[in-house]
């Protein structure tokens, strides 16, 4: 799923301080003064460091439970009729369960995730309800949103980092999602620069909980990067894989998403920080490009 904010909490522990964490990570499109395509989503993560006979952080698990939701609307929200929408409106509100291995320069994450997708969800009402509270257009196409389905997806990431300079790195990212969902394939590579921890230890990755060096070491990064999704479905463009469940409306997805990454993300002692600027090309036939940033804190308690 789409890095952000977190909170972290851990247990004391002779190596480490914390061993939990929560976060929060708020996507939103409106900051670059636009609002369709991945509006917005909110997302809500629990971590915690599973115990290991391991003293460092050379392997380690780390167990995540993620909620959270997404809004998707078509390119321009007044229009109410088919003939001017690029892509139905969908809402989404999900719940995963993930566990990552962190070795010493890569990390590997399973999850399992449900969620449920349409009407049922309520979003559609939420959605024109913030609209008309903090004045902007009223979203007017929610009637055409993808059909009320419960889904279910799984998610394999491997990441690795290797060196090209005291204060500069490169971390591959290949990513594959099977599911009623989403099914996809992803490739990406991103360039670290600044004062960066190892990949199994980094905010990068959500793994500052495997932390063991000095507490007041700062982590303070810029990075940028780029890849490719290949797309095989994906039930908020094209509806239902069922055809007992069809949508009123859907649009064929792009076969090739390209995806470009750039922020700054900071980490000390309890605090982590990111700013994620995403932007990837057009995700259906008639689509446009698009943009949208991510804010996310976490915090160890």
């Amino acid at each position: 799923m789409l890095a952000g904010f977190s909170f972290c909490c851990q247990a004391q522990s002779p190596t480490r301080a914390y061993r939990q964490e929560v976060s929060f990570a708020l996507d939103n499109d409106v900051i670059l003064f636009i609002d369709r395509y991945y509006s917005a989503g909110h997302h809500f993560s629990y971590r915690t460091l599973l115990p290991s006979k391991s003293s460092t952080a050379r392997n380690q698990h780390l167990l995540s439970v993620n909620l959270g939701n997404a809004i998707f609307t078509s390119r321009k929200i007044r229009f109410a009729n088919t003939m001017n929408m690029d892509r139905p409106y969908a809402g989404y509100y999900y719940g995963a369960l993930s566990i990552s291995r962190l070795t010493s320069r890569a990390v590997q994450s399973w999850d399992a995730e449900v969620g449920v997708v349409g009407e049922q969800t309520g979003i559609s009402q939420l959605h024109t309800w913030w609209h008309e509270k903090t004045g902007f257009q009223e979203p007017r196409g929610w009637r055409w949103q993808i059909a009320n389905e419960v889904v279910f997806n799984l998610n394999y990431r491997f990441q690795k980092a290797y060196l090209l300079a005291p204060h500069l790195d490169v971390v591959t990212s290949s990513t594959v999602s099977a599911g009623t969902a989403s099914n996809k394939i992803n490739q990406q590579v991103t360039f670290r620069f600044a004062r960066f921890r190892p990949l199994s230890q980094s905010v990068f990755t959500n793994s500052t909980l495997a932390y063991t060096g000095n507490s007041t070491h700062t982590e303070a990064f810029f990075f940028i990067g780029g890849g490719a999704d290949y797309v095989i479905s994906n039930i908020f463009l094209e509806g239902s894989l069922f055809s007992n469940n069809p949508s009123q409306f859907t649009v064929d997805a792009a076969t090739w998403v390209f995806r470009g990454q750039a922020g700054f993300m900071y980490s000390q002692k309890r605090n982590s920080f990111q700013v994620v600027m995403n932007g990837l090309t057009r995700e259906m036939q008639r689509g446009t490009a698009h943009g949208y940033m991510r804010l996310a804190f976490a915090r160890q308690l």
